[in-house]
C-alpha cells in the first residue's frame, strides 16, 4: 500500500534557512517524514513521495555537521547520516530556503 503524503499540519514558520535546514533534517530522524516533505522535501526529492522515504530505510539518524549561512536564504551544510548497520555517510551541500521552505538543494555524498 503506498505511503502517500498525509496533509502537513500546521508548522510554525521558521524564517532563519539554517533553522529550516537543521528542523528538516531533524524530521527524517524522527522518521517524520511527512513532515519533512511539507518542509521542503518535495521540492528537492526528484522523485515520489514514497521512493523518497524508502531512501531513508538504512538511514539511522541525521547529525549536522557545520552549517554555514550565506545571507538569509541559503546555506551551506554537512551531513552524517549514521546508518542501520553503523556505518557513516558524509554528505554535504547547499540548500536555497524562500519563506520558510526549502526550494532548493545540491547535495551530493562525500565519504
Amino acid at each position: 500500500m503506498p505511503k502517500t503524503a498525509p496533509p502537513a499540519a500546521p508548522r510554525p514558520h521558521l524564517t532563519n534557512a539554517s533553522a529550516v535546514i537543521s528542523q528538516y533534517y531533524q524530521d527524517i530522524t524522527d522518521h517524520d517524514y511527512a513532515a519533512a516533505w511539507a518542509l521542503g522535501g518535495s521540492n528537492i526529492a526528484g522523485t515520489t513521495y514514497d521512493r523518497w522515504v524508502a531512501g531513508f530505510a538504512t538511514t539511522q539518524s541525521i547529525t549536522l555537521g557545520t552549517i554555514s549561512g550565506f545571507g538569509a536564504s541559503r546555506v551551506h551544510a554537512v551531513l552524517y547520516g549514521t546508518q542501520t548497520d553503523g556505518t557513516l555517510k558524509t554528505y554535504a551541500g547547499n540548500y536555497t530556503v524562500a519563506e520558510g521552505i526549502l526550494v532548493g538543494a545540491s547535495i551530493r555524498q562525500t565519504s
